[in-house]
């Protein structure tokens, strides 16, 4: 083990490695120094082979901190999560991390909080449930709302957990299979009132055509909010800048950062 700052490079455990869905992982590592550190957002830089193939390491958001241990949730999405995908209980995996700058919470007070997420982009927003839940149990105005999308009812990730730590859960399917009928940001806008206005924060994670949607709605409703962006992430420590998007403020580097940004500075061409 080596640690650069609060930033670990180890050679992690694999406690548990489960097939939650088609094509859904939960993994769970024993890092105690990362767990010691970890906040809502932030990544870990996963080195998926023992090999040199492929080269590059991939990022995955936090999924949950439990006492000495973590947890990722990924898709498979290309030759290195399938890789990932195929490693077994009791390997060890070269990880480095917490990476990258979490969402920004903790001074809310008689606020609607909303979580919404698109597929695999709950990954992250479980954690800061987790931590909004803490907040809300010493100021119990506040209000924690989830917005979960899938594309069939077979893809509902963390119905469960959510309902355990929100006031209330709705889902959306796009095949209708369950719960609403339509992408989760439809949902969004069919859910939304005037109550939602300055009051509002929402932290949110998904595709990007799904963000940009709610960037748009948000606006409608001047509700704030912060997003985990997904973007390939090469060295993880700010470096190559390969990861790098347009911001009111100029340029800014997904991975030192963010990945959580402030929806209203980024600039989609």
């Amino acid at each position: 083990m080596s640690e650069i700052g609060k930033i670990f490079y180890l050679k992690t455990r694999i406690i548990s490695h489960l097939n939650i869905a088609p094509q859904h992982f939960k993994m769970i590592l024993e890092a105690p120094q990362i767990a010691k550190e970890a906040k809502p957002g932030q990544f870990i830089h996963v080195k998926v082979s023992e090999g040199i193939n492929p080269l590059l390491r991939r990022p995955f958001s936090i999924h949950r901190v439990i006492d000495k241990e973590i947890e990722i949730l990924y898709k498979i999405r290309g030759k290195g999560t399938e890789i990932l995908s195929q490693r077994k209980e009791g390997e060890l995996l070269d990880i480095i991390g917490p990476l990258g700058n979490g969402f920004p919470f903790g001074e809310e007070q008689n606020k609607n909080i909303l979580l919404v997420a698109g597929g695999i982009g709950i990954a992250p927003l479980i954690f800061l449930a987790e931590k909004l839940r803490e907040i809300k149990n010493q100021k119990s105005k506040i209000k924690i709302i989830a917005l979960l999308g899938a594309k069939t009812k077979d893809f509902v990730l963390c119905e469960k957990e959510l309902k355990d730590l929100c006031t209330e859960v709705k889902i959306s399917t796009e095949d209708g299979s369950y719960g609403f009928k339509g992408l989760v940001t439809e949902l969004l806008k069919n859910s939304l009132t005037p109550d939602y206005s300055s009051l509002t924060t929402l932290y949110t994670a998904g595709p990007l055509l799904m963000l940009q949607e709610i960037k748009k709605i948000a606006n409608i409703f001047k509700i704030l909010v912060f997003a985990s962006l997904e973007e390939n992430i090469a060295c993880g420590l700010g470096g190559c800048l390969g990861c790098v998007i347009k911001t009111k403020q100029g340029y800014k580097r997904v991975c030192k950062d963010g990945p959580v940004f402030n929806l209203e500075e980024v600039l989609w061409e």
